[in-house]
């Protein structure tokens, strides 16, 4: 099968591209699928027009429009593992609509940072992203997040694949599109609209963003052949919204291909001797975690374990982890590179979840959670959408928004390192059995299956 995953965004900025479509991606491709991932880098602007072979896999990341607000960048590219140059590949017969050429020109020069300089240059990017899919000619086209470029695409290639007679009969738009079969899949891994992101103050979306992104969330969770999600509650959203039950299938994050092995956590250095027992970890960008929240949980943590540390590891979209700077036994490392996580993990000996009870984190699949998992750390949480699920065994659960009974579990596991070690080799061994990409991968197949079925 001939698999194409649209990303939403660039790998550099953001977690879902790295953490979830390439990993998917890889494990098709170990199973001798065709697949390649096309990516609209409006995040990620130096690598603007750029492609490579990873794991099997043909990344593709589209050219930005020239023309668009711009800003000088300050890093450089940084290659991908395993790097391969991508020719040019012959146009493929069959599959799904045919484009007259690839992508356009890049931004040329000196890579510059992007900024999407309104509608018009979405529209822009979103028309590049199609042809690169459409020339690429897919059996399948997964289409990750039903907002932004990869969601227009989506609904490109839905209103195609219905007025597929009308355009046919178009000789001008037939020399631009050869209609034939190529099933469209929609996966959602957060809650978008009302409720959700639109919400957030963090995001800025203008009102009528809000609007466009609430219609885009509407519109990718009814139409498509197929759908993808990552929890049981974006499933009873897309339900809600009009999806087919029979084809909406719970596609969670997984574990164990994020560019740097698991073997690299620090596992078994963990289980000899913890370097620090009295170490937690906050591990978030905050996009489920209030500020207040964590303040309350920590001094509450102190008066119970005067020696506990607390490293806040991560971003937030308005600087949250600098809030926390002034805590006693609070270190901020901020944003950290993938690569320095595991030294990093292997240092601590309990891992914070202070998720906020709200209908987004109900409806979240964390990759930041089974990262920490995976590293052999315990984790408190609070007993919130897909967590109970997620963690099982491998830690301690509280009553959403209980900061005492959260606090006594964290007290509790630092005064006990053995009991830490067992539940965090419990975690570990309960997310690389149930969140391997290899397993999930079984998850999008039939979902591809179903989505051949529906159309």
């Amino acid at each position: 099968m001939r698999i194409a995953l649209i990303a939403p965004f660039g790998l550099r900025a953001k977690g879902t591209t790295r953490a979830r479509v390439l990993p998917l991606a890889r494990a098709l491709a170990r199973r001798g699928h065709d697949v390649a991932v096309f990516i609209p880098p409006y995040d990620s602007p130096e690598d603007s027009d750029r492609r490579w072979w990873e794991g099997g896999v043909e990344v593709v990341n589209v050219a930005l429009p020239a023309g668009c607000r711009r800003a000088t960048a300050g890093e450089n590219v940084q290659d991908a593992e395993n790097l391969t140059p991508l020719p040019p590949s012959p146009t493929r017969r069959g599959g799904c609509w045919r484009a007259p050429s690839f992508v356009g020109r890049g931004l040329g020069g000196r890579w510059a940072v992007y900024r999407v300089g309104g509608a018009l240059c979405h529209l822009r990017l979103t028309w590049r992203l199609l042809r690169a899919v459409c020339a690429w000619r897919p059996d399948v086209v997964h289409v990750f997040k039903p907002k932004g470029p990869s969601g227009l695409v989506g609904v490109v290639l839905w209103t195609l694949a219905q007025c597929k007679n009308r355009f046919a009969r178009n000789r001008s738009l037939a020399r631009t599109f050869t209609m034939s079969p190529c099933h469209l899949v929609i996966d959602s891994d957060d809650w978008e609209g009302p409720g959700g992101w639109n919400d957030d103050p963090r995001a800025g979306y203008s009102w009528p963003q809000r609007r466009f992104f609430a219609w885009q969330e509407r519109f990718g969770l009814s139409h498509a052949h197929a759908w993808t999600v990552t929890s049981a509650g974006l499933r009873e959203r897309a339900l809600g919204f009009g999806a087919d039950p029979e084809r909406v299938f719970v596609l969670p994050n997984g574990v164990g291909d994020f560019g740097f092995r698991i073997s690299d956590f620090g596992f078994e250095e963990r289980q000899s001797a913890i370097r620090n027992p009295q170490s937690a970890i906050l591990y978030t960008r905050f996009a489920g975690v209030r500020v207040a929240d964590v303040v309350a949980i920590w001094r509450a943590v102190r008066a119970r374990a005067p020696d506990a540390t607390l490293t806040v590891v991560g971003r937030g979209l308005g600087g949250e982890e600098r809030e926390l700077a002034g805590l006693p036994g609070v270190e901020v490392a901020g944003w950290v590179e993938p690569e320095s996580l595991p030294a990093l993990f292997a240092r601590m000996a309990v891992a914070v979840v202070p998720w906020a009870d709200t209908p987004a984190n109900r409806a979240r699949s964390s990759v930041k959670v089974r990262e920490l998992m995976a590293a052999g750390l315990p984790v408190v949480a609070y007993a919130v959408g897909e967590l109970p699920v997620t963690v099982e065994g491998g830690g301690v659960l509280v009553p959403a928004g209980d900061v005492e009974a959260f606090a006594a579990a964290v007290a509790e596991l630092l005064a006990d390192p053995e009991r830490a070690r067992a539940l965090g080799a419990r975690a570990r061994e309960w997310v690389l059995s149930e969140y391997a990409w290899d397993r999930l991968a079984e998850i999008a197949l039939e979902a591809y299956a179903a989505g051949v079925g529906g159309g």
